[in-house]
């Protein structure tokens, strides 16, 4: 099953990232810029038919049959009803606010795979038996939240915590059933949780969801303290796919404030699958952060179609989520190149698809394990920078 295929994310204004690209005098090279753009926009519309609702196909390998997974959410969206695969929440803006999600995972879920009814079929189509399926939203105060939280930590085979924040192109059901997909996908011994923002789920919205992602960085800072102040974790880790990569940086920064020297770092891990950010800013901004955990992971790729897109966008200046010659290095920081293993249409879903990055972030979470001791990983060296590439199973 192929997911949402998330399109490139750019800059706006009021952001850490902001970009802005001066479209007027369009050059020949422009005009190719837009024509790749608006083919690339196309082959977006079609995957959104295919890729967040792909086939359930024949399953080849079983994982967790018949899982059922709380996710854990905190979310701006604003909710009316609660009706739909996202149980009324949309992408309109509104206070934070808590819950939790059940989702149930179908017997014979295949690792890498967001089962769901084919093409845009009618919610009623989703079976729980076949797909990952949204079963029940409850949402509950903040201190009920808190307390509830802590009582699931108490019941894990770990007291941690993995948040993930999800990227553009995004509705509130797909960010809970990735959730879960991850949660079950990497053998998380503790709570996950989710943090979603109002994107409109639409491959259309580019320019609102990133709008909405700069607005929403706040609430994710403030979703952040209260994790770290009051669910009693003894770890958090924080995963971060594209756009969402933005909103993190920003709530980072505003945590960095309240730090006071010498204080032990909040986070363990940090992994940022695909980053749509200026590569310059990245690497600017990055060590500022890096106090706040124990260790970022970047992972990057050169076959990542939403990637190339951003930098046309961008009036071609590389992006953070891009291997090549423009990879990403930073001292302190690992960077993991992933082209060889990339398992989606565009190249931009392999956090969530590609196995060999499934199980290499799984012994990050699960073991602590540095780079240098994971499978599958060969050292690369480019002047002054090196870095790791995630090598493909042999056959």
């Amino acid at each position: 099953m192929r997911p949402a295929c998330s399109a490139a994310d750019g800059g706006g204004a009021g952001s850490a990232f902001s970009t802005n690209v001066d479209s007027a005098g369009a050059t020949g090279d422009d005009m190719t810029m837009k024509l790749q753009l608006v083919l690339f926009s196309g082959l977006i519309l079609l995957s959104g038919c295919m890729a967040r609702y792909g086939e359930s196909g024949p399953q080849d390998e079983d994982t967790d049959a018949g899982t059922s997974v709380a996710v854990w959410y905190a979310t701006d969206r604003a909710r009316e009803g609660d009706g739909g695969t996202n149980f009324g929440f949309d992408d309109g803006r509104d206070e934070l606010r808590f819950g939790i999600a059940d989702v149930s995972m179908p017997v014979g879920h295949v690792a890498g795979r967001l089962e769901a009814p084919p093409f845009k079929a009618p919610a009623a189509l989703a079976d729980p038996r076949w797909h990952v399926y949204l079963d029940s939203v409850r949402p509950v105060a903040r201190d009920a939240f808190v307390a509830g939280l802590r009582d699931a930590l108490g019941q894990a085979r770990r007291n941690e915590i993995l948040v993930f924040v999800h990227g553009y192109n995004t509705d509130f059901g797909l960010a809970m059933r990735r959730s879960a997909q991850l949660w079950v996908d990497l053998d998380f011994a503790g709570v996950v949780a989710a943090f979603s923002w109002p994107s409109a789920g639409r491959p259309t919205s580019y320019l609102r969801d990133q709008n909405n992602a700069d607005w929403a960085a706040p609430d994710l800072a403030a979703t952040l303290r209260l994790l770290v102040d009051e669910s009693g974790a003894d770890r958090i880790h924080l995963f971060v796919h594209s756009m969402g990569s933005r909103i993190l940086f920003d709530a980072l920064d505003e945590l960095a404030r309240d730090r006071v020297a010498g204080d032990p770092p909040p986070f363990a891990e940090v992994i940022l699958a695909a980053p749509d950010v200026d590569a310059d800013i990245f690497t600017a901004s990055a060590p500022r952060l890096q106090p706040l955990a124990g260790r970022f992971t970047l992972y990057a790729s050169d076959s990542d179609m939403a990637m190339i897109a951003a930098r046309h966008r961008a009036g071609g200046h590389p992006r953070a989520g891009e291997s090549g010659e423009a990879i990403v290095v930073v001292d302190g920081m690992d960077t993991v190149d992933a082209s060889a293993v990339r398992d989606d249409l565009f190249g931009h879903e392999y956090f969530g698809e590609s196995r060999p990055v499934l199980n290499d972030i799984g012994l990050l979470l699960r073991d602590g394990a540095a780079a240098a001791d994971r499978p599958r990983m060969a050292p690369q060296f480019r002047p002054g920078r090196s870095y790791w590439r995630l090598l493909p199973p042999e056959s």
